[in-house]
């Protein structure tokens, strides 16, 4: 499969130099750009050249944020590397102390860059931090496995790097993981357990209320989707030899989830181009530009997680285990709890994330705190005009709240 899709890359090479080169003639072309015709003619070339474009993995290119009024360099630095993940810091020129705000990229198909709002809005009042994971396709079979377990770990050595009194936030499907690291280093009293743990529309127990992902995992055993999604990374590659699940084929299923919307959007593009709308032009290619941006899963973290939280629900079922040992979230007595969700999330449905505070029997009312946040799917929970304007404040003033520094709640 992986031998056919980069065979396949290489043979389009030339049409898409064609039609790259279609594009920028047509692009510079002042008078020929009049013609609403050829403008429709650029805007073909540009969807063809971006549908077949080789996966690379985006930069964050985050080099300033405003606030009030003041534009501010941003710095980024990359503090801890690790084989299949780095953790990447975001500071401010002339930063000064502010919460310590660690963002869980999720390992499901797309890079970190796709969290690109969520750490510009959160660095206006936060030294920000974020897992930047590897496309296993990257990662030499001498690295070993990545699997569940391994994950665990890395949010762990990421904490200790960062140090105590750090708030998490973790987006979609990592949620399960914080849950269960805070679990574990609550009950190890580790001095760097967060402060606060917000996990943002995952999956912490799916049967609350199934959507196609739920249902698509529940309807086949596993050595279905091992079977039919599964291979191997070819020559040429730093991952040769390693068992995937390819990032194209993740993609494929993304698009087929809502191929209605997507057409949509192209034929919108389409006309945005001929009436020369560069706004809806611009939203238009920064979305597919990172949306069409993905990554390969090491095979052991893809069976893991289709098995443990979306057919077995190891988690809210408290028979989880990391290194052996089993992992229950009634551990969590001192790590406060933000759960967020969207109204429209057709991924991890209103009610699969809330149901975490059931399940942290022995955290005090006073340390949780939920937010349902209205006409939002799944995306709009950490990216968009309503993350900015009405999500990013609950988790400000929540954090704000429990920071142990200066914390009102510790006061």
């Amino acid at each position: 499969m992986y031998e056919f899709y980069d065979s396949t890359s290489y043979l389009m090479g030339p049409w898409k130099k064609l039609w790259h080169t279609l594009r920028s003639n047509l692009g510079t072309n002042s008078q020929a750009m009049e013609s609403c015709l050829v403008r429709f003619a650029e805007g073909l070339a540009d969807m063809y050249e971006r549908s077949t474009r080789y996966v690379r993995k985006p930069e964050f290119n985050i080099d300033s944020v405003s606030i009030e009024g003041e534009t501010i360099p941003v710095y980024q630095t990359t503090i801890l590397k690790k084989p299949f993940g780095d953790l990447v810091r975001f500071t401010k020129e002339n930063q000064r102390k502010e919460p310590k705000v660690l963002i869980i990229a999720p390992v499901s198909g797309h890079f970190a860059t796709l969290l690109r709002d969520t750490v510009k809005r959160m660095l206006l009042k936060h030294e920000v931090y974020i897992t930047d994971w590897k496309s296993a396709r990257d990662v030499p079979l001498s690295a070993g496995s990545f699997g569940l377990d391994d994950y665990l770990t890395y949010l762990i050595d990421f904490l200790h790097k960062i140090g105590p009194n750090t708030h998490v936030m973790a987006v979609c499907q990592p949620a399960v993981q914080v849950m269960a690291m805070a679990a574990v280093m609550d009950a190890a009293d580790d001095p760097c357990m967060p402060s606060v743990i917000i996990p943002m529309g995952g999956p912490i127990d799916p049967r609350v209320k199934k959507t196609k992902v739920n249902e698509l995992a529940e309807s086949h055993p596993l050595s279905w989707f091992e079977k039919n999604f599964l291979t191997y990374v070819p020559a040429g590659h730093v991952g040769a030899g390693r068992r995937v699940y390819p990032g194209f084929v993740q993609l494929t299923a993304f698009i087929n989830m809502n191929p209605d919307a997507h057409c949509k959007a192209h034929l919108q593009y389409l006309e945005d181009k001929i009436l020369n709308n560069q706004a809806g032009i611009n939203k238009h290619q920064v979305f597919y530009d990172e949306y069409l941006s993905v990554l390969d899963m090491d095979d052991i973290y893809y069976l893991e997680t289709v098995e443990k939280i979306f057919q077995t629900y190891e988690l809210s079922r408290n028979v989880l285990k990391y290194k052996g040992c089993s992992v229950d979230l009634s551990n969590i007595r001192r790590c406060a709890l933000l759960t967020l969700e969207g109204e429209n999330d057709d991924i991890s449905a209103p009610g699969q994330t809330f149901v975490a505070h059931a399940l942290c029997k022995n955290l005090p009312k006073t340390m949780q705190g939920h937010y349902l946040q209205p006409g939002v799917g799944h995306y709009g929970v950490f990216s968009g005009s309503k993350w900015r304007s009405q999500i990013a404040p609950q988790i400000e003033a929540f954090v704000a709240k429990f920071d142990k520094e200066t914390g009102s709640f510790y006061a």
